[in-house]
């Protein structure tokens, strides 16, 4: 999908060069241009209002707190901001380096609107605290409220990492191998995020209030379980009401979950978790682990299988 979107972009961008060397565009008669419309189904009391350019001065503006940003001068970025953006100013606190660098920009007023605003297209690299690098191309919508003396007043984002030059914050990552021939070799790991994680919150949860019953409400009518010490095993979610039945205590914590998904393919997905788990027997039996375990879920959101690895606690 994005190789033929990159192909489409780059015929555009061709024709478009194209049109502006053998065609003469005239703004003669143009005052504005554009159009509102209704947001997501939802009614718009600007629907129908149209835009016109704005002054240079806006652009000024943008550019000194780009300037601002960039030199991680927070004393002065923070006297051009709106005091609702200071979160977005203490973000400057955990980078080592950054450079905001603009390569267009727009400044625009919707017709009897009480503000302006900037589209910046821009690409920027920074360098955090810890270390971590990253390089983002952004389209920023920068707020310009009359009412607030020129400040910037708000800020949208739309961005794009440059894996080339990033090390975190990118939307694909890894690579699926299979088990023997797989049609999906090859590609790409995203996370997914259909409620797994809060799905095995509370499976934690009520499997430390020992509540059978709970906890087999998260599985699937049959699922399939793959143990440490080897074998697969078929089981029910019934069974899983009777599985504190034998234990007089039990505490399971979890260290880390990912919830990741083979990139193209159906909203099926697994969870990767790390934890430390202690089971008393009824007899005063103690077992106790460190386990990393694979939880894959079915279209349903339904736990379908487990896979088990585990070590003893050192």
């Amino acid at each position: 999908m994005k190789d033929k979107f990159a192909v489409l972009s780059i015929f555009i961008y061709v024709l478009f060069l194209v049109l502006i060397n053998n065609l003469t565009v005239s703004y003669e008669g143009v005052e504005s241009a554009g159009k509102n419309m209704p947001f997501n189904g939802e009614e718009n009391p600007n629907y129908g209002k149209a835009y016109v350019l704005e002054s240079d001065d806006y652009v000024d503006k943008a550019l000194a707190l780009t300037e601002a940003y960039s030199n991680l001068d927070k004393e002065t970025f923070v006297s051009l901001i709106h005091e609702r953006l200071l979160p977005f100013a203490d973000q400057m606190d955990d980078q080592e380096t950054y450079s905001w660098r603009p390569w267009a920009m727009v400044p625009l007023r919707m017709v009897d609107d009480n503000g302006a605003f900037v589209v910046s297209w821009s690409y920027d690299e920074s360098v955090q605290t810890n270390g971590s690098k990253a390089a983002t191309h952004y389209i920023d919508i920068l707020r310009f409220n009359d009412e607030d003396n020129g400040k910037l007043s708000g800020i949208w984002s739309t961005f794009r990492p440059d894996p080339e030059n990033s090390e975190y914050g990118l939307r694909e990552g890894g690579k699926f191998f299979g088990r023997g021939e797989s049609e999906y070799s090859g590609r790409a790991l995203v996370f997914s995020n259909r409620g797994e994680v809060e799905t095995l919150e509370k499976l934690f949860e009520d499997y430390n209030n020992m509540d059978g019953e709970a906890v087999a409400s998260y599985f699937a009518d049959e699922w399939t379980f793959r143990a440490a010490e080897g074998g697969t095993s078929e089981r029910t979610s019934e069974g899983m009401k009777s599985l504190f039945d034998n234990l007089s205590a039990v505490e399971w914590t979890p260290f880390s979950m990912a919830p990741l998904k083979i990139k193209d393919t159906d909203p099926q997905s697994g969870v990767t978790v790390y934890s430390r788990e202690k089971r008393v027997n009824n007899d005063g039996e103690v077992w106790e682990k460190e386990l990393v375990e694979l939880f894959y879920f079915d279209l349903d959101g339904k736990i379908s299988g487990v896979e088990q690895f585990q070590r003893d606690i050192e």
